[in-house]
């Protein structure tokens, strides 16, 4: 009798979409896909991820990602009595813009942005540097995350036409 209520189970959560968290396929529409990037390492667990979801990596693909821009700053949020700071925000954006191998922008330019907030103690400064390099790759990680999340749900009508491919002539039609 278990038996059958956990495949009742497994079919009901199958027929509803459900999917584990992180679980994506890459449409066939992004397939295949070239990534682009200045930052080597960023580029790297990309393509990592996209292998994940079952995409395609080509370097002559009809379509690129094109990982524009990476930037981190930091930002003193509260000072203490000494007027010395207390806390940080950490800024993190990911820019990045899907193009037509032709160069033409397939949709407009897209940011991620995160943030973090920690708490800086001027006693102990050489763990809260590790602990800001940890911050840092843990935002770096998780809008990698978000970006293959959004790829994920790219459809073809959110794509503008690449201007450098002649548009498809109909076919004639049969007049009486």
């Amino acid at each position: 009798m278990r038996l059958v209520w956990l495949g009742l189970l497994t079919i009901a959560l199958s027929a509803c979409g459900f999917h584990l968290r992180g679980q994506f396929t890459l449409p066939p529409l992004l397939q295949p896909l070239a990534v682009a990037s200045s930052v080597a390492s960023l580029e790297e667990r990309v393509n990592a991820g996209i292998q994940r979801m079952g995409g395609q990596l080509s370097a002559d693909a009809p379509l690129q990602l094109h990982l524009n821009r990476e930037t981190v700053t930091r930002q003193t949020s509260t000072v203490d009595r000494f007027a010395k700071a207390a806390e940080y925000t950490l800024f993190y954006e990911l820019t990045y813009q899907l193009k037509y191998a032709s160069g033409v922008p397939a949709q407009p330019e897209r940011s991620i942005r995160l943030q973090r907030t920690y708490q800086f103690d001027n006693t102990r400064i050489v763990g809260k540097f590790d602990e800001e390099a940890t911050l840092q790759e843990d935002m770096r990680q998780q809008a990698i995350t978000q970006l293959l999340t959004q790829l994920s749900r790219v459809q073809a009508s959110a794509l503008s036409p690449d201007a450098t491919t002649p548009p498809a002539t109909p076919a004639p039609s049969a007049q009486p």
